[in-house]
C-alpha cells in the first residue's frame, strides 16, 4: 500500500509534450494571414501556453486564499467563550501561569496554544470558565489567539493540494480536493476556533505529505533527500500523536504503507541482499518509531518543566508526585492524624467535602421509593463547619477516655504520647459529626439517586443495637504495611464498612432541592473503584510552623521525570475509557459519514445566532458515493482482469489501486477503529477521514475524466503542465461539484461564523435532516 505518481517511461513523456505543444505547421484561420495576424496568434498562443505551464502555482495560491479568507473571515466574532474553547483556552492560561492541570490529551497542541498566548503577552488571567463569557471585558487577546490557531486550519487545503499533486494528479483533481477542504463548515469551524483538532489534523497531513515525498525517493535510497523526507515523516507523526492519541490512526496509516514497502524489498528478485534490507528496516525503525517516541516523551518533558506549581491537576495524582509541585498543600501541611483529631474528607476525584447537617432524607424519593428519612451525608463543594469528624477508634476504652479528656482540656501532651494514638492503616474506626453529634452510618436501605448503592446516613451515639452500623475501615491507598500512617493531604484512602463492605463514594450529578444541589454520597458494593479514593485535607487547629514546613520540605523524595511520565500516562489512559457520561450532542461513528447530526458550539438568544459544528451535506454525501463507487470499480476491474478483459489503461489502473487506495485506506484507518472507543464520541472526530473523503472524491473525478494520465499528471505541486483538463465535459463536471459545495457551504454559513441571526422560517429551511437540532426553532 503505497502512494505513486504515474510512472511514466521517456518516450510517453515526449509523445505527451508533443501532444501539449502547438502546432506549428498548423495554417493560420481564414482573414488572418497578415503578418501581424501571426504575430497575435503566436502572442496568444505563447500567453495561453505560459498560463497552462504555470497552472499548478496559481491553482496553489488560489487554493491557499480562499482557504485564508474562509478561515479568517470575521474571526474576532463572536466575542465570547466557544464550545471547548473553555477547556483548551483555560489550559493555555494554565500554562502561562504555570500551574499544574491534568487533561487526558497529549500536550503539544496545548502547549501551542499557549505559545501563541505568550507571544502576544497575554498573563493567563483568563480561565474561560463557561460558554459565553465576555472577552472583551475581560481583557482577553482573543482575536489573536483564534488567529494563531487559524493558521493551522487554514494550512490544511493547500497541504490537501500538495499531496494530490505529489501523488500524481491532475491541476484539475488537486485543485478540486483543495476547494472541497476550504469549503467544508466543519472545518472551517473547528479551525477558526481556539480548539485542539486542526492543529493535529496539520501535523497529520503533514505526515502523510512527508512519506508521499519520501516514497517517491525509493531508487534513491539513504540519499539526503529520501533521509530528509523520512525523518520529517516521523517527526510529523511525532507531533500529531502528541496532541492527540488519535494520531495513532495516521501511525497506523503509515506503518501499513511501510510494511507493504518492505515487503516489496525483501523479494529476491529485485537483487535486494539481507544486507541491504536491514539497513532499510533500522532506517524506517528509527524514523518511524524511536523519533516520534522520542518527541513524544520530550513535549512530555517540557510540559512538566513548565507546570511546576499547585493547580486544579494535582488531586488526580499520587502523593509522591503532587508533593513535587511548588505550594501543593501536601508539601506545607502533611501531618499525621490521631485518634481524637476533628477532620475532613474531600474526595479525591470531585474535590467535595463530606459533610451533614440536621437536614433528613425526604420519606418518599421522586421514583416512589422509600427512605430511611435518616440525617443527611452530602458532598459540599465549599468547606464549612460541616465538614468537620472526629475520628475514633472503632473500641471504646478508658484509657483513650482519658486522653481526649486531656487533649479537650488544652492540655500539653507530649509527642510520644500522642504517637500512640496515630491513626494506620487497616485501623476500624468510628466517625462522629462534630457539629451534630452523630456517628457515621450505612445500612442496607437504597440511597437516593442510585437505588444499588447503600444509604450513607447517621447513628445517634447511643444506639448501641445498630452500632455495627458505624465501624469504618480504614484503606489508605498503596500502603505497603499495617504501619503506614494516615496523613493529611498525603495520603488516599477509602473508607470501608466493615459490616457491609461498601466503601464511602460520591459522584458529580446533584441531589435534588431538599439536598441543597449536593452531590450524593453513598456506599459503593465496589469498595476497589478508583473513584473511591478521599483525602484528609485539614486538621482543625493544627497548622505547621516554619521549623515543621523545613522539616517537610527536606523529607520529599524527589521523583523522576520517568516515574511522573509514567504515572501521568496511566491516568491520561484510565481517564480517557472513563468518557462514558452521555453528552447531548455525542453521536455514533454509523451516523457521521452522512451527515446526520452536528454539535451546537454557541448561542445568543438575544440575536438569535448560533454556532453549529456541522459538514457539508453536499460535500459529505458526494464523498460517500465517491467511497463507494471507488470500492465497485475496483472490484468490477479485479473481475473483469481474471477473465482477461482490460478497461482501464494499465498506469490508470496501477494508479487507482496504489494511489486512490492509499487514500481510501486512509479513510477507513482514521474511521473504523472508532467503532472500537468505548467512549463518547462526536462529530469532530470524523474531520480527518472527511478530509480523505473529499480527496477520494477528486480521486474518482480524474479516473472518471482522465485517461491520458502521463499527459495530466504533476511531478510536483510546483512543477510545470502541459495540459490541464481533456475536454469540456470535464470542465462542466468539475464546476458542478466546485458549485454544488461552494453554495452549500454559503447556505449554512450563518451556523458556520455565527454571524447572522435567523429567522424560524430560515432555521427550518435549514434542517435538511430532522436531527438537526438547530436552536431557535421556535
Amino acid at each position: 500500500m503505497s502512494i505513486d505518481e504515474p510512472q511514466l517511461t521517456r518516450r510517453q513523456v515526449k509523445d505527451a509534450d508533443k501532444q501539449a505543444a502547438p502546432d506549428a505547421s498548423a495554417s493560420n484561420a481564414p482573414g488572418d494571414s497578415s503578418e501581424d495576424g501571426k504575430q497575435s496568434k503566436h502572442s496568444k498562443g505563447a500567453a495561453s501556453n505560459w498560463f497552462v505551464k504555470n497552472s499548478s502555482s496559481y491553482a496553489f495560491t488560489l487554493v491557499a486564499v480562499l482557504s485564508f479568507v474562509t478561515r479568517y473571515w470575521k474571526i474576532w466574532d463572536p466575542a465570547q467563550v466557544v464550545f471547548d474553547e473553555v477547556h483548551f483556552g483555560k489550559f493555555a492560561s494554565y500554562y502561562l501561569r504555570r500551574e499544574y492541570h491534568f487533561d487526558i490529551h497529549p500536550p503539544l497542541a496545548k502547549m501551542v496554544i499557549a505559545l501563541g498566548g505568550w507571544l502576544v503577552g497575554y498573563d493567563g488571567h483568563f480561565l474561560f470558565e463557561k460558554i459565553g463569557m465576555d472577552y472583551m471585558s475581560n481583557g482577553v487577546p482573543y482575536i489573536l489567539l483564534r488567529g494563531w490557531v487559524a493558521m493551522f486550519g487554514f494550512a490544511l487545503p493547500p497541504l490537501v493540494y500538495m499531496i494530490m499533486a505529489e501523488s500524481g494528479y491532475s491541476v484539475a483533481a488537486s485543485l478540486l480536493a483543495g476547494v472541497l477542504v476550504t469549503f467544508d463548515n466543519a472545518l472551517v469551524t473547528q479551525g477558526r476556533l481556539i480548539l485542539l483538532d486542526n492543529i493535529m489534523i496539520f501535523f497529520m497531513l503533514a505526515a502523510v505529505y512527508s512519506y508521499v515525498r519520501f516514497f517517491k525517493l525509493r531508487y534513491r535510497a539513504f540519499g539526503t533527500q529520501w533521509w530528509t523526507w523520512l525523518l520529517s515523516t516521523g517527526a510529523m507523526l511525532g507531533c500529531a500523536v502528541s496532541c492527540k492519541m488519535v494520531g495513532l490512526l495516521t501511525m497506523m496509516l503509515i506503518g501499513s504503507a511501510v510494511l507493504y514497502d518492505l515487503w516489496r524489498i525483501i523479494d529476491i528478485r529485485r537483487g535486494t541482499t539481507m544486507a541491504q534490507f536491514t539497513q532499510h528496516f533500522m532506517a524506517r525503525a528509527f524514523a518511524l518509531l524511536a523519533v516520534p517516541f522520542a518527541l513524544y516523551i520530550s513535549f512530555f518533558y517540557v510540559h512538566l518543566a513548565v507546570l511546576t506549581s499547585s493547580g486544579p491537576g494535582d488531586a488526580y495524582h499520587t502523593a509522591k508526585f503532587q508533593m513535587q509541585l511548588l505550594n501543593n498543600p501536601m508539601r506545607q501541611s502533611s501531618f499525621d492524624v490521631h485518634f481524637g483529631d476533628e477532620i475532613q474528607f474531600r474526595h479525591r476525584d470531585t474535590g467535595v467535602y463530606m459533610e451533614s447537617s440536621t437536614d433528613r432524607y425526604p420519606l418518599r424519593y421522586a421514583d416512589q421509593r422509600v427512605s430511611s428519612q435518616g440525617q443527611q451525608v452530602t458532598g459540599a463543594k465549599k468547606r464549612s463547619d460541616n465538614a468537620y469528624w472526629r475520628i475514633k477508634p472503632a473500641q471504646a476504652s478508658d484509657e483513650f477516655a482519658q486522653f481526649m479528656v486531656r487533649k479537650q482540656a488544652g492540655e500539653a501532651i507530649p509527642a510520644e504520647e500522642t504517637d500512640r494514638w496515630a491513626v494506620h492503616n487497616l485501623d476500624f474506626v468510628q466517625l462522629e459529626h462534630v457539629n451534630t453529634g452523630m456517628n457515621l452510618r450505612t445500612h442496607d436501605v437504597a440511597s437516593p439517586m442510585t437505588a444499588t448503592n447503600m444509604e450513607i446516613t447517621t447513628l445517634a451515639l447511643n444506639d448501641t443495637a445498630k452500632e455495627a452500623d458505624t465501624v469504618w475501615q480504614i484503606k489508605i491507598d498503596h500502603a505497603k504495611t499495617n504501619a503506614t500512617r494516615l496523613q493529611t493531604s498525603a495520603s488516599f484512602m477509602r473508607i470501608v464498612s466493615q459490616k457491609h463492605g461498601v466503601a464511602v463514594w460520591t459522584h458529580s450529578k446533584a441531589l435534588p432541592d431538599w439536598g441543597h444541589k449536593h452531590q450524593e454520597i453513598n456506599g459503593n458494593k465496589k469498595p476497589e473503584d478508583k473513584s473511591t479514593l478521599w483525602t484528609v485535607p485539614r486538621i482543625r487547629g493544627r497548622s505547621a510552623s516554619a521549623e515543621e514546613l523545613d522539616a517537610m520540605a527536606k523529607k520529599i523524595v524527589k521523583m523522576g521525570f520517568l516515574a511522573k511520565f509514567a504515572e501521568l500516562q496511566g491516568l491520561m489512559f484510565r481517564h480517557n475509557n472513563a468518557l462514558t457520561t452521555v453528552h447531548p450532542f455525542q453521536s455514533t461513528p454509523l451516523t457521521w459519514p452522512f451527515m446526520v447530526r452536528g454539535i451546537s458550539f454557541w448561542t445568543d438568544k438575544d440575536s438569535r445566532r448560533q454556532i453549529y459544528l456541522m459538514g457539508n451535506p453536499v460535500g459529505w454525501w458526494i464523498s460517500d458515493v465517491a467511497l463507494l463507487m471507488y470500492g465497485g470499480t475496483m472490484v468490477m476491474i479485479a473481475l473483469l482482469t481474471r477473465r482477461n478483459v482490460e478497461v482501464v489503461d494499465g498506469i490508470v489502473q496501477r494508479h487507482m489501486l496504489r494511489s486512490t487506495g492509499f487514500i481510501v485506506a486512509a479513510w477507513v484507518l482514521h474511521y473504523v477503529p472508532f467503532f472500537l472507543m468505548g467512549r463518547s464520541l462526536f462529530l469532530h472526530h470524523y474531520l480527518p477521514s472527511s478530509i480523505f473523503a473529499y480527496m477520494t472524491t477528486a480521486a474518482l473525478f480524474q479516473f472518471a475524466s482522465i485517461m491520458d494520465y502521463p499527459r495530466f499528471a504533476l511531478k510536483h505541486w510546483h512543477s510545470n503542465v502541459r495540459a490541464l483538463v481533456p475536454s469540456g465535459v470535464s470542465v462542466v463536471g468539475f464546476g458542478i461539484l466546485v458549485a454544488a459545495q461552494v453554495a452549500c457551504f454559503m447556505y449554512f454559513a450563518p451556523l458556520t461564523y455565527g454571524t447572522t441571526g435567523l429567522s424560524v422560517d430560515e432555521i427550518h429551511s435549514r434542517r435538511w435532516l430532522s436531527t438537526y437540532d438547530l436552536h431557535f426553532q421556535t
